[in-house]
């Protein structure tokens, strides 16, 4: 009978474990008639997913804003859409306020529609975990001479003592102004300051705490300028809402900056590396930057270096952990200024432990344009990416939003359509093309082999790089096969189109 009870134990406990680690990657798609915008998602702490989808009214170049919960296998909970009568309100982003009971605190912006010019305000509302509003405020954060549709980039992290402390930028051209605003608890205002000019710099792209919690952290692009030196700074806040020191970050490492601090303090930071040089000497790659406390580079990770022929975007939020051996950084592959891009991207995944060796990169896409937007790690070990799709050979002027749910050994991804899709360990670009194949994988030791309609072999290239480069300029025109093996397996299959010259 105590073998029996043992063995019971025993059982419960193996279920508690793998139950806690168990692992979910999935697909949503919030599929409707109109064009879409995806905010950043969180998990919270149930494990389910909370984050902001707009719906654009194009009339006026604004979103129709609900905020959704998503489950663990990436079913739509509920939602709730912010509106009021005669009011356009958008829902930038949300953040976990209380763990028990679960809150939030939601925050955006909004203006009356019956009023000319229209009145832009901020506001701020506390929702209990299914999304009933315990508190609404609303203030006039812009300030005075700053047109009314011009908040750009606003954030918020809760504070060690209570309440929230917000920042925002009013983006004026040439008379640039940095918002700094403190909340209550209860959403009462407790602080408010204004930067100007090279003080308040283009761009707040995120805000922390710093290393010992006694200063609050900005990451900024174009504050506290000096020729030739880096676009980003740190500048660090302290409690009166005083900037008291500035740190510059290298030079064209300068976009879209997400930062984190690791459990010893040091600082994690992910972006854009971007230069302006011609090509062939032109780079941009996604990067990863470890700091310590007193902001001493020491180390760095590349994801896409050194690829000078495909343009790479950083989106909104391009790094992120919650396992410090785990960090996860992302981006658009192929990227491309135009709204409505009529050619194909990828996502490209990078994993990396905490001394920043890169331990995996992979690509998600191909088959439309993808537009990478945030990256959030999961308490599984795997990462929800949200993106927006575009697929330029059948619809007209809409993207599409998607939230992607990774593992962390594989990084795979479920489909309605093939439960076991992978994200892919190879890409084969340009993709038609005329002249040359271009191969990227990390595969060492592999061929690349070509395969014309009839199943002919008429290329074939061992891969010992990064990226292969295969001359194709005396293949007829069409359509070929190709895939990635070596004498054991086959580790990518795929299609390639020789275009008419």
């Amino acid at each position: 009978m105590q073998n029996m009870r043992f063995k019971l134990l025993f059982l419960l406990i193996l279920f508690c474990i793998t139950g806690l680690n168990a692992q979910n990657n999935f697909i949503t798609k919030f599929n409707t008639p109109v064009d879409e915008y995806i905010g950043p998602f969180i998990q919270n702490a149930e494990g389910v997913y909370i984050g902001t989808i707009g719906r654009r009214i194009a009339s006026i170049n604004y979103s129709k804003c609900s905020l959704y919960k998503i489950s663990i296998t990436g079913d739509t909970l509920f939602s709730k859409t912010f509106q009021k009568p005669d009011t356009l309100m958008n829902a930038w982003s949300i953040i976990q306020s209380s763990e028990n009971p679960i809150e939030y605190l939601a925050y955006g912006s909004g203006f009356d529609t019956t009023s000319t010019p229209y009145s832009l305000f901020s506001y701020f509302t506390k929702l209990d975990n299914n999304f009933n509003t315990i508190w609404e405020k609303k203030y006039i954060l812009r300030p005075s001479g700053v047109p009314s549709l011009n908040e750009f980039w606003s954030h918020m992290i809760s504070k060690k003592d209570g309440g929230y402390f917000f920042a925002s930028n009013f983006d004026n051209p040439g008379d640039e102004r940095l918002v700094l605003f403190e909340l209550s608890e209860e959403g009462d205002s407790l602080a408010y300051r204004v930067y100007e000019d090279d003080s308040a710099g283009y761009t707040l792209m995120c805000i922390s705490y710093n290393h010992d919690s006694t200063a609050y952290q900005l990451y900024i692009w174009g504050a506290h300028y000096i020729p030739f030196n880096g676009m980003a700074q740190c500048i660090t806040v302290d409690f009166d809402l005083n900037q008291t020191d500035v740190k510059h970050y290298p030079r064209y490492f300068d976009d879209g900056l997400a930062a984190k601090l690791l459990p010893n303090g040091q600082l994690i930071t992910g972006g854009l590396y971007q230069n302006s040089d011609l090509p062939p000497a032109e780079a941009s790659y996604m990067a990863v930057l470890k700091h310590d406390t007193s902001f001493n580079l020491l180390a760095e990770c590349h994801v896409g270096d050194p690829d000078y022929d495909i343009r790479k975007d950083n989106g909104f939020r391009s790094m992120d952990f919650y396992y410090p051996n785990s960090i996860f950084v992302a981006g658009t592959f192929d990227y491309t200024t135009t709204v409505w891009a009529q050619r194909p991207s990828w996502i490209v995944i990078g994993k990396m432990d905490s001394d920043l060796n890169l331990l995996a990169e992979k690509y998600l896409g191909g088959d439309a344009y993808y537009h990478f937007n945030t990256i959030t790690a999961t308490s599984d070990g795997g990462a929800l990416i949200t993106t927006l799709r575009y697929d330029y050979l059948t619809q007209y002027h809409e993207h599409d939003a998607y939230i992607i749910k990774l593992d962390s050994m594989d990084l795979t991804v479920g489909v309605p359509e093939r439960k076991d899709k992978k994200l892919v360990d190879a890409i084969v670009y340009p993709n038609p093309a005329t002249d040359v194949i271009n191969i990227r994988t990390s595969i060492k030791n592999a061929n690349f082999q070509l395969y014309n309609i009839k199943g002919k072999l008429v290329l074939e290239s061992t891969i010992v790089n990064l990226i292969t480069t295969i001359n194709s300029h005396a293949l007829a025109p069409g359509i070929y096969t190709w895939k990635i093996a070596d004498q054991n397996q086959v580790y990518e299959t795929g299609k390639w189109i020789k275009s008419a010259e």
